[in-house]
């Protein structure tokens, strides 16, 4: 029983920390640029997330670039999941996504609040992925839905040749 508390406190515990890191970002967020090379292929290989509105701006710019995106392995956490709204992306079944509704580390978010974010977050979906993620992904807060690059694939997203 103790054991089983303790897993589940530290399962908690490391998923605060990756929501806290996606809406406040830090000095190790992914967002800092991976390449300003115009036409790069950018190939992720696991991401634990970051900050939204970062990531955000990173994929602005690697469309601006006209970079690619491919997500071949690994697995691509909380915000990273944004990239699969970059302009030209493409996932390998290989890969796996974690997804999770917004948080504020600390203080709970309006209801507004969460529903600017998560359709923030959804609108970097292709249809079916952001119905899904609106209906079901977005209400997990303290824990992520995972789904596979495969999945992923079927909901609508390019795979990687």
């Amino acid at each position: 029983m103790l054991i089983k508390t303790i897993t589940r406190f530290a399962v908690l515990c490391v998923n605060l920390f990756l929501i806290a890191l996606m809406l406040a970002g830090t000095s190790a967020d992914a967002a800092q640029s991976r390449s300003n090379q115009p036409g790069a292929t950018i190939v992720i290989t696991g991401d634990p997330g970051g900050s939204v509105k970062a990531r955000y701006n990173e994929i602005a710019e690697i469309n601006r670039l006209g970079q690619k995106v491919e997500i071949r392995r690994g697995e691509c956490v909380s915000s990273c999941t944004m990239f699969l709204g970059a302009d030209n992306v493409c996932v390998s079944p290989r890969a796996s996504f974690a997804f999770h509704g917004p948080y504020r580390l600390g203080t709970k978010l309006s209801p507004a609040e969460f529903d600017h974010w998560s359709n923030m977050i959804a609108a970097h979906f292709p249809e079916p992925l952001r119905q899904w993620y609106m209906t079901t992904a977005r209400y997990k807060i303290y824990n992520v839905t995972r789904i596979s690059g495969a999945e992923v694939i079927r909901k609508g997203v390019a795979r990687c040749r």
